[in-house]
């Protein structure tokens, strides 16, 4: 029998919260990590404007503990 995979929630905090209603399932706080900086890369490439210092994903576990804070980055150079 496969274990389930926990759920992460990955909101973004800052000037223009959102919030991740539906998560993401990863294999363990890392996988949830990488995810979370796939998302914060992703969002300062496409909206370079975001990225302040007062904006960041806040990855989340299952019972709603902040594991990890991400700040926006853009990839571009």
């Amino acid at each position: 029998m496969l274990a389930r995979m926990p759920r992460y929630f990955f909101n973004l905090a800052g000037q223009f919260p959102a919030r991740d209603m539906v998560g993401h399932a990863c294999t363990d706080d890392e996988e949830a990590k990488a995810h979370g900086s796939f998302i914060a890369h992703r969002i300062g490439t496409e909206k370079p404007e975001m990225v302040r210092e007062e904006n960041f994903i806040s990855v989340r576990n299952e019972a709603g503990k902040e594991i990890f804070q991400i700040a926006l980055a853009s990839t571009t150079v």
